[in-house]
């Protein structure tokens, strides 16, 4: 038997596509690209069984997936269905994480590239369902069968840079199955199946490149991929972009090494805690017994955004310096946490240079805040508090709490250890009307992973955070953060903050 020759591949990137606004139909747009591309290169004609591969920005853009934010992380955040790995550096908190559309990799896909200031660019809500529709759309203006691939940049795994990967695909078949046939020596292949829809999409940017403003590309010479509608069930599920992703049981890196070890040390010290507490059941005095004799002690880490843009709600408050007044409620808060029985350590995370000078002994540490964000900043501070001492728990308490009493702090915490010998490592404190959050807690080797932000309640419930029974009245739900609040507040408020509203 004579050797099968490969078919010999072509592509090229296509010229004429402009700024993607939201509403455009970019179907028409991309057809009338390839028109006039043929007009001066009649070879570039589109053809039966050609690939488009098409950047997923501008997808993202047509479809109106633009949105204005004032924290990057935030939107992060929401578009995460699981955390993989975070790592904090000088810069921020990278977090590697699964998406809503199935891609495993940095940031959720959220990118703040090619778009205006304050906004982000998320990824199409239905990557494949965006290819079928550009798919149908250009095969009834051209009248040929076509695959097309929308792609997105992602790292690797054990591997340094990026490359292009399939996100969304249709009419076309994203994985070679060979399995079942045999190697040129005759020995039957058992798992091979090249990922062809991520290697066309590797190709297509290779040819596009990454400034050259061209975000299609034509590739020529895998039609043997290319499917019409009557052979698409037949080699279902690999004509979804979504079949190429493992996730699930099916995943054997589904957490990072730190983050592994961490759950490891968290599953045994939840063994330990339960042991311990089993243990001192029958005890006389259980204070001594239980929460004070097994609970390492508690870190608070509490982020601070002071400057001229503090406290913002209290904008227009005659003879009200927002400025002081921010480092008034944080004072009151830091006294109440270090007058707290299970608190060893606070650090707070702050861009004021002279806090530290400030707070004096009030706190055992200032960290830089890496200035992307609140969660960015909780990041940072959770790396700090776990890098000094990796055997406690940490707190995160929000820096709004004037009328904070420690007693109330202590309540807390003793429940967030209950929740960590029961195996719950992490848990919450609602704010005062019931969608925020003022502290959040993690057990010893638990990865803080925070969602402040709108409707912070609900995002780390959904994150599998545990809300603890804390009373309407507590001082650790009254986060003050508006004018009202504040006013009706007096006679509750800490010395700092008393003395300057009077």
């Amino acid at each position: 038997m004579s050797p099968v020759v490969p078919t010999p591949i072509a592509a090229w990137a296509v010229p004429g596509i402009g700024e993607i606004a939201p509403g455009d139909d970019l179907a028409a747009l991309i057809g009338d690209a390839l028109v006039a591309d043929a007009s001066q290169r009649p070879e570039h004609a589109l053809a039966p069984g050609d690939v488009l591969v098409v950047t997923s920005k501008i997808v993202s853009k047509a479809e109106g997936r633009v949105i204005a934010v004032d924290d990057r992380e935030q939107a992060i955040t929401e578009q995460t269905v699981r955390v993989v790995a975070t790592r904090a550096y000088d810069g921020g908190i990278t977090r590697i994480v699964e998406n809503r559309q199935g891609v495993v990799g940095a940031a959720a896909g959220v990118d703040a590239s090619n778009v205006a200031e304050g906004q982000v660019l998320l990824l199409p809500e239905d990557p494949d369902a965006s290819a079928r529709g550009l798919r149908d759309a250009l095969r009834a203006r051209f009248g040929v069968d076509l695959g097309v691939i929308v792609s997105d940049t992602l790292g690797r795994a054990w591997r340094l840079g990026q490359t292009d990967i399939a996100i969304g695909a249709a009419g076309i078949r994203v994985v070679d199955d060979l399995r079942g046939q045999t190697d040129a020596a005759g020995r039957p292949l058992a798992v091979t199946l090249p990922a062809v829809g991520d290697e066309l999409a590797a190709l297509g940017d290779l040819v596009k490149g990454k400034a050259s403003g061209c975000p299609v590309a034509v590739v020529r010479g895998a039609g043997r991929f290319v499917v019409t509608d009557a052979e698409d069930a037949a080699h279902e599920p690999f004509t979804t972009a979504r079949s190429l992703a493992r996730t699930g049981p099916a995943d054997m890196f589904r957490l990072g090494t730190d983050e592994a070890l961490a759950e490891g040390y968290r599953r045994g010290l939840a063994a330990g805690l339960a042991l311990a507490r089993s243990e001192s059941r029958d005890a006389s005095d259980d204070a001594a017994a239980g929460h004070g004799a097994v609970a390492p002690g508690w870190t608070v880490v509490v982020p601070f955004k002071g400057g001229d843009g503090a406290k913002s709600r209290f904008a227009g408050q005659e003879g009200l310096d927002r400025r002081r007044l921010s480092t008034a409620f944080l004072t009151d808060t830091l006294r109440a946490v270090r007058a707290a029985r299970s608190v060893e350590r606070v650090i707070v995370v702050s861009g004021e240079p002279e806090l530290a000078q400030t707070l004096g002994e009030l706190v055992d540490g200032v960290i830089p805040d890496p200035g992307t964000g609140l969660n960015a900043a909780v990041a940072a501070g959770a790396a700090a508090a776990r890098e000094q001492r990796s055997e406690a728990f940490v707190a995160v308490l929000v820096g709004d709490l004037p009328a904070l009493l420690p007693d109330d702090l202590d309540a807390a915490l003793r429940l967030a250890e209950d929740a960590a010998r029961d195996g719950h490592p992490y848990a919450f404190v609602p704010d005062r009307d019931g969608t925020g959050t003022t502290a959040i807690m993690a057990a010893p080797g638990a990865t803080v992973s925070s969602r402040f932000g709108p409707d912070s309640r609900r995002h780390h419930t959904e994150a599998g955070f545990t809300e603890l029974a804390i009373q309407d009245g507590s001082s650790l739900r009254l986060d003050i953060d508006d004018a009202p609040t504040l006013s009706g507040s007096k006679e509750r408020l800490g010395g700092a903050t008393r003395d300057l509203v009077g």
